[in-house]
């Protein structure tokens, strides 16, 4: 069996980027490969360990040390998998010295350069259809090095129950649920959710709407404000932040939702999880996640990953449409049943043990 070095850059304390990596951690150790991350952070170094991962620790600020700590620290790997840009300039360094091959993980819209040091790695793996497109048409990576990785989500979250609108709505209270790092890049779910809100009040006036926030980053006071804000204008649509939560009770807090506002990561889990989902990603919105609205989530990371010359339906009709017992239910199951078989974790983790040939 194989040992991967997996340097892995994040600039927050938890994301996407952090649960992907230590699932992909969990799927190389389950297919008896050894796994030595290296990064920093406390909460990621935590659950990579957990994960059956050694963790090594490297200043983020000083890359030359860094690609000498991780060259020195995985003597006996025999491939580095690396995760953001500056983990690829230390990797590649690195390779150098260890004269192993390089493989990199690309998890979001960067060009990274990409045309200078293509030459230098075996393969780029891509998150979703569009970074695809934008690694070999923005990043001139040769085509035949591109191979697609998607977000994944656990198996099992696939069976938890389809709950259809009118037992969600139980006791006159509904939750829209948005959970993501509350940054600059996430700031326009505020208007994505003030829209869903205005179009679940039309359809249920006499409930009593609640706006659920989990994450936590540097724009919640404005998260907060402007969500203060749109309750007072609307009369409805109190909001609470939670902060973090496990990444494992989401899909239970999704799947009690009536409707999510999400993206990324978070996109694919909320779909999965049984919820009417409404995709607002770092590049694009792109409406309620059924049909060709779906078909575009899929294809750019639930609007992380930009969807050019797409225009999506309406929030508002879409929502007056699904909000209604049996539709809802009808969207909810062929929505989970299509990610299941691109995006759950077993279909996940084979194109990744593929892409770095690994044995499965």
């Amino acid at each position: 069996m194989s040992h991967i070095a997996m340097p892995v850059r994040t600039v927050a304390d938890w994301g996407g980027v952090h649960e992907w990596t230590v699932d992909a951690v969990r799927a190389l150790r389950t297919h008896g490969h050894g796994v030595t991350m290296v990064g920093a952070g406390d909460l990621l170094e935590e659950r990579a360990r957990a994960a059956g991962a050694d963790f090594v620790v490297v200043d983020w600020a000083d890359l030359e040390a860094a690609a000498s700590i991780l060259a020195d620290a995985v003597p006996q790997a025999d491939l580095i998998y690396a995760h953001g840009p500056q983990a690829r300039m230390i990797a590649v360094d690195a390779s150098g010295v260890l004269d192993i091959p390089v493989h990199v993980m690309c998890h979001g819209a960067y060009h990274d350069y990409m045309y200078e040091w293509a030459g230098r790695v075996e393969s780029v793996s891509a998150a979703s259809p569009s970074l695809m497109y934008f690694v070999q048409q923005v990043g001139k990576v040769e085509p035949w090095k591109c191979q697609l990785v998607a977000n994944g989500v656990d198996d099992l979250v696939f069976d938890l129950p389809v709950i259809d609108i009118d037992a969600k709505l139980e006791g006159g209270v509904g939750r829209v649920v948005t959970a993501a790092r509350l940054a600059k890049d996430k700031i326009r779910q505020i208007d994505v959710v003030r829209d869903v809100l205005v179009g679940c009040v039309a359809q249920y006036p006499d409930v009593e709407w609640v706006v659920d926030v989990y994450g936590d980053g540097p724009e919640r006071q404005f998260f907060e404000n402007s969500y203060r804000m749109m309750s007072d204008e609307l009369k409805n649509g109190r909001a609470t932040f939670h902060g973090w939560i496990p990444p494992s009770d989401i899909p239970r807090v999704l799947n009690g939702a009536a409707v999510a506002v999400m993206a990324g990561m978070g996109g694919v889990r909320s779909v999965a999880s049984g919820t009417v989902t409404v995709a607002a990603g770092a590049r694009d919105v792109l409406g309620v996640q059924v049909g060709r609205n779906l078909r575009a989530g899929i294809f750019s990371n639930f609007g992380d990953h930009g969807c050019p010359r797409f225009e999506p339906t309406p929030i508002g009709r879409d929502l007056q449409d699904i909000l209604r017992p049996g539709r809802y239910a009808e969207v909810v199951e062929l929505g989970r049943s299509i990610l299941r078989r691109t995006n759950s974790q077993s279909v996940v983790d084979g194109q990744m043990l593929g892409a770095l040939q690994l044995i499965q």
